[in-house]
């Protein structure tokens, strides 16, 4: 469940998005993903791996880890009691840079009770300025940040798409979300991410491709499956097409 706040930004506003499901970490599995909007996830305990483009990232307890938009990235652990919180910050001129701050204790034992208040309670209180606070380590004077035009219609299909790439899903699996019919969702899908339902489908499961092949000494029959492909001779003609436009990528 995605909860909206507007919030200040050294001085500019901006959307945040509250992803309320991830407060108790349950075992998953976490496909390889990327989101249109930057994103901080904040360990409220336990540990974690986070894997990026940037490599593998240890995260404990207090740590706040900010992923510029667009990156892809997957968490590789989670230790099972541990507990996380992940914010979409809705914003246009984006960072690149990952970058990993620890709060002090004091402000972190805070921002955990603010969290719990608020996901268990739906009390407000302080969250709102101590996210202002968070978000001012990792957005600098020098690149503030104007709210951008993202709809919950433009987060419903990031997030199915990013969750389920590499599942066997449908167009009337995400029309049911979008609560609209199908021929209403493959145009709004087009319009929003200019691909059909099954262009951006396959453009997600390539992009995840992509990344494996550079990072892992996985063969591609393995990625195959991992990416969501039920055929490897489907996969493999769509990883030749692609092949084509990078030129640093090579076959196993």
């Amino acid at each position: 469940m995605n909860t909206e706040f507007v919030i200040d930004i050294n001085g500019s506003k901006a959307s945040v998005y509250m992803q309320t499901g991830f407060f108790n970490h349950k075992d998953m599995a976490f496909p390889l993903h990327k989101h249109p909007m930057d994103e901080i996830h904040i360990l409220l305990s336990g540990t974690a791996v986070l894997k990026c483009n940037k490599g593998e990232i240890a995260l404990k307890e207090g740590d706040v880890l900010y992923v510029p938009a667009s990156m892809l990235h997957t968490y590789q652990s989670f230790e099972k009691a541990s507990k996380r919180m992940t914010f979409f910050i809705d914003c246009e001129n984006h960072s690149q840079t990952v970058s990993k701050i620890t709060f002090p204790q004091v402000v972190f034992s805070l921002l955990c009770k603010e969290i719990e208040e608020y996901v268990l309670k739906g009390k407000d209180g302080k969250l709102k300025p101590l996210l202002s606070y968070i978000c001012s380590d990792f957005f600098g004077e020098e690149a503030k940040k104007a709210l951008s035009p993202i709809t919950n219609r433009e987060l419903i299909i990031d997030d199915f798409f990013t969750g389920r790439y590499n599942s066997n899903v449908t167009l009337n699996d995400l029309s049911r979300e979008l609560m609209l019919s199908n021929k209403q969702t493959e145009r709004v899908v087009k319009k929003i991410t200019g691909n059909t339902f099954s262009g951006e489908l396959a453009k997600r499961r390539m992009d995840a491709a992509v990344v494996l092949t550079q990072t892992t000494k996985l063969p591609l029959a393995k990625i195959s499956e991992l990416v969501g492909y039920s055929s490897y001779s489907g996969f493999y003609k769509a990883y030749k097409r692609a092949l084509k436009n990078s030129s640093g990528l090579s076959g196993k």
